[in-house]
């Protein structure tokens, strides 16, 4: 069975037929983020986007007022992809026959999608928001959506959960869930054995972990090919 069945039609990105002006303003958004990856914030000029675009100074002043506009811009173009993404993961339909444990496996290979197909748009991102409280809140509030989306859906399939408070272990095991990807992720922890240990290890002990919090029915352990 495909291990990302239950997430392989997902759109990555809006694809869409562009206009010219829109094309010019996906090269320049582009052009920003792989500069401040390169350069940082301060680092990077209208200057040198325009020329990394192809493009001309007029052109970035034509599609945003200033460079924090730009800046701006890089962040919602991804935050607005991830929201995108979570309404699609939501929907009921696409996990039809689906099980708790296949629910929760199906986060865990969004999160490694989100991870690998990030690049500059998601390190950029991070920039960004790094000195802006209300842009991390925003961040925080996007990423909260999708999490209580998680929930709603694998408490419709509360019967196969055997802890007394369906309610709180499924919370408490995607709260987690989240807390180990951030680990994974933060530099600071690249030490911890969470963030030492490969995909499928994390992703195989993390399922594993969750089943016993919400006393699912567990599995017999696959045979590695």
């Amino acid at each position: 069975m495909n291990k990302d069945r239950w997430i392989s039609a997902l759109h990555w990105r809006r694809d869409s037929q562009q206009t010219r002006s829109q094309k010019t303003q996906t090269a320049l958004l582009d052009a920003a983020e792989a500069l401040i990856v390169e350069k940082g914030l301060d680092g990077t000029s209208v200057t040198d986007v325009a020329q990394r675009a192809g493009s001309s100074v007029g052109a970035v002043y034509h599609h945003f007022k200033d460079k924090k506009a730009l800046y701006y811009a890089v962040f919602h173009r991804m935050t607005e992809a991830l929201a995108d993404l979570n309404r699609q993961a939501a929907d009921p339909a696409r996990w039809e026959g689906a099980s708790v444990r296949d629910l929760l496996e199906g986060y865990i290979d969004l999160r490694f999608h989100q991870s690998r197909a990030g690049g500059n748009s998601k390190r950029a991102t991070a920039l960004v928001m790094a000195d802006d409280p209300e842009l991390k809140a925003h961040m925080a509030e996007i990423k909260r959506e999708g999490n209580l989306a998680l929930l709603r859906l694998i408490l419709a399939r509360c019967s196969e959960i055997a802890h007394p408070d369906p309610q709180f272990a499924a919370a408490f095991v995607i709260d987690q869930l989240s807390a180990m990807f951030y680990a994974r992720s933060d530099p600071y922890q690249i030490k911890s054995a969470i963030a030492a240990c490969d995909d499928e290890t994390f992703k195989d002990q993390a399922l594993k972990w969750a089943e016993v919090v919400l006393g699912l029915p567990t599995r017999p352990d696959k045979p590695r090919n």
